[in-house]
C-alpha cells in the first residue's frame, strides 16, 4: 500500500456521518481551558448622610449649603452638587434685611423741625430783612452817639409841582455841644416857567446878606444861574449878638435857624430827625 492510501485512509468519511462538521464558536470557552475569571462589575454603595443641617451663617459663605447624594463607586467617594445658583445673591439680602437698622425717632424729629424752619425762613424773609436792617441802623446810631467832638449831617429834598429844594446842615460841635453851623440851599426850577419865583428867591437872599453884613459871625453867600439858586449861611455861634440876627432875619424876611451856641446835639439830632432829615455824625 502507497502512501496516498494511507492518508486518504485517516481523512474521516463525511459519508458516515451524513453531516458537515460544525464550526465552533471561536469566543466559546473550550471546556478543556481554564475557566476564566468573572468581570469587575461596578458596585454602588449607599450611605446615609450624617452630616449635620447647615445653619445660615452671616459671617461666612454659603459652601456647605447644598443639597447631598452620596455614593462610591470602587474607592472614589463623589456627591451631587445642587447648590441653588442664586443662594449668594438671596444671602447677601437677607443679610441687608438684617443689618438695616431704621432711623431713631430723635434723628426723624429733628430733620421735621430742620424742614419746618427751612419753610418759615423762606416766608418770613422779608420781615426777617427789615429787622436786620433796623438792628444796624441801630448800631449805627449807637456809634454816631459816641462821637461827642465832629459834625453832624442832616440832608432833606423837598419837590413841588416847580421847584426842587435840597437842604443841607452841618453842625459843628465838641464835647456834644454846638459851635457852628453851615446851612446851604440849592433850588432849581424851569429857567422860563419858573424865572420869576427863582428872581424873588435870589432877591431875598442878597438883602438878607446886605442886613448881616455888619453882623460878627455871620457870612452869607448866593450864587444865582441860569434855573438855579445856591444860598450859603455860615453861622459861627460864640461870636453872634443874637438881637441882631433875628431882626436882620426879620427885615430881610428870611428864616433864622434859631440855634445857639453851647446847645446840646443829642436834643439837636432829635429835632431834625422829626422834621423828616436824613442825619448822621462824622468825627472830624
Amino acid at each position: 500500500m502507497d502512501n496516498n492510501s494511507e492518508l486518504n485512509n485517516n481523512v474521516p468519511d463525511q459519508t458516515q456521518t451524513g453531516s458537515l462538521p460544525t464550526v465552533e464558536d471561536p469566543t466559546a470557552v473550550s471546556a478543556s481551558a481554564p475557566e476564566a475569571a468573572p468581570a469587575l462589575e461596578p458596585t454602588v454603595k449607599v450611605e446615609e448622610s450624617t452630616e449635620a443641617p447647615v445653619t445660615e451663617s452671616s459671617s461666612q459663605p454659603d459652601f456647605e449649603n447644598r443639597m447631598v447624594n452620596p455614593g462610591t463607586i470602587g474607592d472614589i467617594s463623589i456627591k451631587k452638587d445642587t447648590t441653588d445658583p442664586n443662594g449668594a445673591v438671596n444671602e447677601n439680602l437677607k443679610k441687608v434685611e438684617i443689618n438695616y437698622t431704621p432711623p431713631s425717632k430723635a434723628k426723624t424729629a429733628a430733620l421735621i423741625i430742620f424742614f419746618i424752619f427751612m419753610i418759615a425762613f423762606v416766608i418770613f424773609l422779608p420781615d426777617i430783612t427789615t429787622m436786620v436792617n433796623k438792628l444796624r441802623a441801630g448800631n449805627e446810631s449807637d456809634a454816631d452817639q459816641n462821637i461827642t467832638t465832629g459834625k453832624l449831617v442832616c440832608e432833606f429834598e423837598t419837590n413841588t409841582t416847580n421847584l426842587d429844594k435840597n437842604y443841607r446842615l452841618v453842625f459843628s460841635f465838641s464835647n456834644n455841644k454846638l459851635d457852628s453851623l453851615d446851612y446851604n440851599i440849592t433850588t432849581k426850577g424851569d429857567p422860563t416857567e419858573d424865572a420869576d419865583t427863582l428872581d424873588e428867591l435870589a432877591e431875598r437872599c442878597k438883602a438878607l446878606k446886605e442886613y448881616t453884613n455888619s453882623i460878627t459871625g455871620v457870612n452869607i453867600g448866593c450864587n444865582y444861574s441860569e434855573g438855579k439858586l445856591e444860598e450859603k449861611q455860615s453861622f459861627v455861634y460864640a461870636n453872634i449878638d443874637d438881637e441882631k440876627l433875628n431882626s436882620a432875619y426879620s427885615e430881610a424876611g428870611g428864616n433864622n435857624p434859631q440855634y445857639t451856641a453851647g446847645q446840646d446835639m443829642d436834643s439837636i439830632e432829635k429835632n431834625m430827625n422829626a422834621s423828616g432829615y436824613s442825619c448822621k455824625r462824622e468825627r472830624n
